[in-house]
This record gives C-alpha cells, sequence and structure tokens, in this order.
C-alpha cells in the first residue's frame, strides 16, 4: 500500500478509535438495554457477532458500550473500530476492510495479526456500504481465530445472506429492534435514579414459567394454572405501580420505542427524528441495496402500510390504488421488511402436524410511534379513537410476541402468524417449542364470549394449541373450562 494512502486511513482510523492514545471512549451512553448483556456474554466465545437492526435502534450504542466494557479488560490498542458508511474512509480506499486491517497490524499492532496469540477485537459498524464484506472478514478470521468480528448493519436480509455461506458455523445473529415495552420502564426508572431489577426478575419469571411448559410433551391443568400463578403474583408485586405503568404505556402507544424518541419529551422533535428515520430508509438503506427507481411509490406504498397496520394486505387492491404491478408492490414490501420497517404475518392452519401457509397476508409497522408519524397521528387522539387504538395495540402485542418466540426459541426464525378460517380470525399464533401458542387481542373492558369464539374453537379442536392467551385492558383471570388465560396489556408485554 502507498505510504500516503496508508496515513490518511491511519488518520481516519484514529478519529474512530481515539482510545489508542487516550485510553478511554468518552460520551458513551449511560443507560443499558438488556441486549447488551447478551452481547458481552458472546466476546471471549470465537464466532463472529453480527448485530442488525432497523436504523437509529441503537446498534453504534452497543457497539459503543461493548468498546467501553473491553477497555476494562484489553490493552486500548487490541481494539479497532471502523465505521463502513464513513465518506472519507471510502473515498481513500475502495476495499476498507482490508485496507482498514493492513494499516491497523502495522501501525498500531505492529505485529502480522496472523503471529498474535490474544484476543484482538474488530468491530465494523454499518457493513452492508462495502461490497464483498464477508468474503474479505473471513479471509482475516481464517488467518487468526483470536480475531473477535463485531459487525452491525441496517440491512438483515443482504447481511444475513451474504455471511450465510463463508460463516457457516461461525457467526451469530443478534437482532436488535426498538425498546421493548420493558426497556422504556427500565429507562423511565434509570432517569428517576430509581432501581428497575423487580421489573426484569418478573419479566424473566413470566418467560421462564411459558418457556418450561411449551417445552413438556403433554401440558397438564397444572402446568396452565402456574403460568397464571405467575401473572398472578407479578400483578400483585406492581399492583401498586400500575397506574404509573398504565401511563407509560399509553406513551409507548404513542411514541413506541426507537430510543431517541423515548428520550425525547418534545413531540415536535419526536415527529422529526421518525420522519428523518424512515426517509433515510428509503433513500439511504433500501437504495444501496435495492435498485429502486421510484422513490414516491416506497413512500406512498409505506403510507398505505402504516394506516392499514394490523389489517389483511391485498396485493391486488394496494396495486390497483398505486397504480403498480403487483410484481413491484410486492418487492417493494419485501424490501421494507428486509430493512426492519414491516412485518408479515401469514394465515396458517395445522393439519397432520404440519403448517399450512396461505397467500393472504396482515401487515405491521415494526414501530408504532414510526406508524403514528407516517400516518400524521402523533398525539393523543389515537388513543381516543377506538379502531386507531385497536390496530397500535394489536400492532404493539405483534411486534412483542415476535421478540417472545425468538427468546424462546432460541432460533433465529421470528416468524408469527394468525389464524382466519370460516370467518373465524385468531389475531396472532407463533409455534413454540412443541406446540403452538393462540393469542387474541381484545383491549377492551367489555368482552363477550362470543368475541372469542375462533380462540376457543381452536384450543378445544387442536390438540398442539393446549391453552391460549386474550390480551385485554385489565382482565386477568383463567377460564378453566375454555382453557383461556386473559391478561392485561401492560401485564402481557412485560413478559418479554
Amino acid at each position: 500500500m502507498e505510504l500516503e494512502k496508508s496515513r490518511e486511513i491511519l488518520r481516519i482510523l484514529k478519529t474512530f478509535n481515539p482510545w489508542w492514545e487516550t485510553g478511554r471512549i468518552e460520551n458513551v451512553v449511560e443507560f443499558r438495554r438488556l441486549d447488551l448483556e447478551a452481547t458481552k456474554g458472546r466476546l471471549h466465545d470465537n464466532e463472529i457477532i453480527i448485530i442488525v437492526g432497523a436504523r437509529q435502534v441503537g446498534k453504534t450504542t452497543i457497539m459503543e458500550q461493548l468498546i467501553e466494557h473491553v477497555l476494562g479488560e484489553e490493552k486500548p490498542e487490541n481494539i479497532l473500530f471502523v465505521r463502513a458508511d464513513n465518506s472519507g474512509l471510502n473515498a481513500v480506499s475502495k476495499n476498507p476492510i482490508e485496507d482498514s486491517l493492513q494499516v491497523y497490524q502495522e501501525y498500531v499492532l505492529k505485529e502480522e495479526i496472523s503471529r498474535i496469540n490474544h484476543k484482538i477485537y474488530v468491530l465494523i459498524d454499518e457493513v452492508q456500504k462495502i461490497e464483498n464484506w464477508a468474503q474479505t472478514v473471513k479471509s482475516w478470521y481464517d488467518i487468526n481465530k483470536k480475531i473477535k468480528f463485531i459487525i452491525s448493519g441496517s440491512s438483515s436480509a443482504k447481511i444475513i445472506m451474504d455471511s450465510t455461506k463463508p460463516f457457516v458455523g461461525r457467526a451469530i445473529n443478534q437482532i436488535v429492534v426498538p425498546f421493548k415495552f420493558l426497556e422504556t420502564i427500565r429507562y423511565d426508572k434509570f432517569t428517576r435514579n430509581e432501581k428497575s431489577e423487580n421489573f426484569v426478575l418478573i419479566r424473566n419469571t413470566l418467560r421462564d414459567n411459558l418457556r418450561l411448559v411449551m417445552e413438556k410433551m403433554e401440558i397438564t391443568e397444572k402446568d396452565i394454572n402456574h403460568i397464571y400463578s405467575g401473572f398472578y403474583d407479578a400483578y400483585k408485586s406492581l399492583i401498586i405501580q400500575e397506574n404509573y405503568i398504565k401511563s407509560l404505556l399509553k406513551n409507548y402507544i404513542i411514541k413506541g420505542g426507537y430510543p431517541a424518541v423515548v428520550k425525547d419529551a418534545i413531540s415536535k422533535r419526536c415527529i422529526e427524528t421518525l420522519t428523518t428515520n424512515y426517509k433515510d430508509v428509503i433513500n439511504s438503506d433500501i437504495k444501496a441495496t435495492a435498485l429502486i427507481r421510484k422513490t414516491q411509490l416506497m413512500e406512498s406504498l409505506l403510507v398505505y402500510l402504516a394506516r392499514h397496520t394490523s389489517e389483511m394486505l391485498n396485493v391486488g387492491t394496494l396495486s390497483s390504488d398505486l397504480a403498480e404491478t403487483g410484481t413491484i408492490i410486492t418487492e417493494y414490501i419485501g424490501f421494507l421488511e428486509d430493512t426492519f420497517v414491516i412485518s408479515i404475518s401469514e394465515n396458517f392452519r395445522v393439519g397432520k402436524g404440519n403448517r399450512v401457509r396461505k397467500k393472504i397476508k396482515k401487515v405491521y409497522i415494526n414501530d408504532v410511534g414510526l406508524r403514528n408519524v407516517i400516518n400524521n397521528s402523533f398525539d393523543d387522539s389515537v388513543l381516543q379513537d377506538g379502531n386507531e387504538l385497536g390496530k397500535l395495540v394489536e400492532t404493539v402485542v405483534l411486534n412483542h410476541c415476535i421478540r417472545l418466540k425468538f427468546s424462546l426459541t432460541g432460533g433465529t426464525g421470528s416468524d408469527a402468524f394468525y389464524w382466519r378460517e370460516n370467518g373465524d380470525e385468531i389475531d396472532i399464533i407463533f409455534e413454540c417449542k412443541k406446540h403452538v401458542l393462540p393469542i387474541e387481542v381484545k383491549y377492551r373492558n367489555r368482552i363477550e364470549k362470543s368475541d372469542l369464539k375462533a380462540i376457543y374453537n381452536f384450543v378445544k379442536n387442536n390438540n398442539k394449541a393446549p391453552f391460549g392467551f386474550v390480551v385485554t385492558v385489565d382482565k386477568l383471570e383463567y377460564d378453566k373450562e375454555s382453557k383461556i388465560i386473559y391478561v392485561p396489556l401492560w401485564l402481557f408485554l412485560l413478559m418479554v
């Protein structure tokens, strides 16, 4: 490499890695979300960690907090941080990862990485900006397994697809999403200098209760009672804080969980933040990985999907409304799913142990705050409109159920489904361990048995679904006859 090029890359890398000279990293976000602990637990393994998630959900913050943690254990020169989306670095180098590692080993480590017998940490942020990044990372990983690569990016499909073949058996994918409701409570407690460990312990208990039962081959009445008792005990423990929790919940339904929005009390700034966010996803993240020529179509599509979150998606109707072919519409929906803006729920039924997928789908915006901004409803009015509130609550529950399934199964699959047959419908279903878990969202005070015919019949007639949940406003009850557990929304969300 030319000396002038090496010196320029080193100059840029020093701005990314000030700890080489100071021994510390400045201005790290103090609040630690629960995702950080999961990542810290993998730092001493050999696998490559791939952190993926939507723009502005906190991936870079987690990487900076990891650097701060490692600095407490390692020499500063053993950490290399590369910002793959930096225009200066990309201007001087056609292969930023390769050139950065070459400069790093020559001028910082001052020895070849192949000869190092201790751990070094290489963190690469927004890696999807670099062509053939996976092959470059693999070649260095193969040189010396002592390199701990931690990689982040905003396009799940591209990053996971790019890494699947080169990193077989070598990588762990970690998905980072906007704050779940529990994290907003933890953050609020953090700002008040109050402890939140009790909420985490309750989450762990509720989730472990469900996990242990779902792992059983046969689920008994005693098992279902055990799950309900966990919710009852949690309710008694938190009843004194119920009004406080419900107040935060109302705020969450309006604002969602993007960290910058959770931390900002000014609605106008929140709207500006989320507007910039989704426009950047379209104009930067999607355009960088896909050949979309119709930016206005993508915005119109996103407005439509936001308005109809939690509803059936009819591509034919959508194609007609937007005056575009169904093929293009389907492709653009895929781009939004790949960049974590939306989730798709498919219809299914269980027959002879096999899941049968159908073509009709439901769509959900992955953050209700983002949805409200796109829909021009980022205010208290959405809490007063029963139809709007129902859409938002189901969207919140679906998003939390996807995370719940991920944590229960420990796998990469995070798909969820709905069930519809002969006019009857169940809002959310996911497969967990050996069973199927149906969840109906009825966010109102008065719930008639006729409103729950679908989930009653599903549990009664499906031996893979030994019980179900109904998410309510305030009702906490176990109906032994129907094997349905009623849980208030705020309490249900605390299980995730």
